[in-house]
């Protein structure tokens, strides 16, 4: 069965997620940084975000519906 939910996009190094995980590796500032992000990063780093709701203002992940056929929009949490 093909899954529903297809993650696209990059990741813009926002912080959003970091934030709210309390990580160690997440520099705050300006711009904000992951002290880790091109090296080996824990396995919830590059599985986040899975499925939707679950993306930040500023993220630039976005799903994609494969039963739909249609992007997913106005799902994103603040």
């Amino acid at each position: 069965m093909e899954l529903r939910y297809e993650r696209r996009g990059e990741c813009n190094r926002c912080g959003d997620c970091c934030i709210n995980e309390d990580c160690e590796y997440f520099k705050l500032g300006n711009p904000s940084t992951c002290l880790i992000h091109d090296k080996e990063r824990p396995v919830k780093c590059d599985a986040y975000p899975e499925a939707p709701p679950i993306i930040f203002e500023n993220c630039s992940y976005y799903f994609f519906d494969t039963w739909e056929d249609n992007r997913i929009v106005g799902v994103k949490e603040v």
